[in-house]
């Protein structure tokens, strides 16, 4: 794949994580204002969903400087 391929597929796949990431946001901000009930969880004590939201975001980061760094070593 040439640079300019690669440009537009990295661009690609991050439209592609906005838009999942956004679409997830709306749900859940969706649900819990349909859900009349002020009383909701609370994550503040939750370890699996802090290791997850600290996860997640470098397993994409890594996801994306991956091929990057591969172009760049490899020219």
């Amino acid at each position: 794949m040439d640079e300019f391929g690669f440009r537009w597929a990295l661009m690609l796949a991050c439209l592609l994580i906005f838009a999942a990431s956004f679409f997830f946001l709306f749900l859940a901000a969706w649900r819990h204002h349909r859900g009349g009930s002020p009383e909701r969880g609370n994550f503040h004590s939750s370890l699996a969903v802090e290791i997850a939201w600290t996860i997640v975001p470098c397993v994409i980061v890594l996801l994306l400087v991956w091929p990057t760094a591969r172009l760049f070593w490899t020219a």
